[in-house]
């Protein structure tokens, strides 16, 4: 099995080709959104986007399903999206990452509530339990 990244809303598969694609859209200017790619491996943080869509680093974007258009963006932490992934032996964790553009800064969160972060720019979310709090 390969890795599958789905929306938490409609449950599609949003990535292809090693990629995740999230539609995405400035908040400060809504005219440009576009196409992101990111890479599918948690720690990559190879990025390409749309000829339609040029962000600047530090930005923040909001991020959305490509297929239902849900958006992605995490309300129970600043600046930060999630969606889910299911790894090569089925095992089902959230990833939740930055909307600013440049940091690099991932989180994956397994079924026990279980955190590993990735990249350089987790320090400026020093407490993730904001996930993991309860509705």
């Amino acid at each position: 099995m390969n890795l599958v990244y789905k929306c938490p809303h409609c449950n599609a598969s949003i990535n292809a080709k090693r990629n995740i694609i999230l539609a995405a859209e400035s908040v400060h200017n809504k005219s440009k959104k576009g196409l992101v790619l990111l890479h599918e491996e948690i720690g990559n943080y190879t990025v390409a986007m749309s000829s339609s869509l040029t962000i600047d680093n530090g930005e923040e974007v909001n991020f959305f399903c490509p297929v239902c258009n849900e958006s992605l963006n995490n309300m129970q932490g600043d600046n930060l999206a999630s969606f889910t992934r299911i790894d090569e032996a089925g095992e089902e964790s959230t990833i939740v990452i930055s909307r600013i553009y440049g940091e690099r800064c991932t989180f994956q969160v397994d079924d026990k509530k279980q955190v590993k972060s990735y990249g350089e720019s987790v320090q400026k979310y020093l407490n993730p339990e904001w996930f993991l709090r309860q509705e």
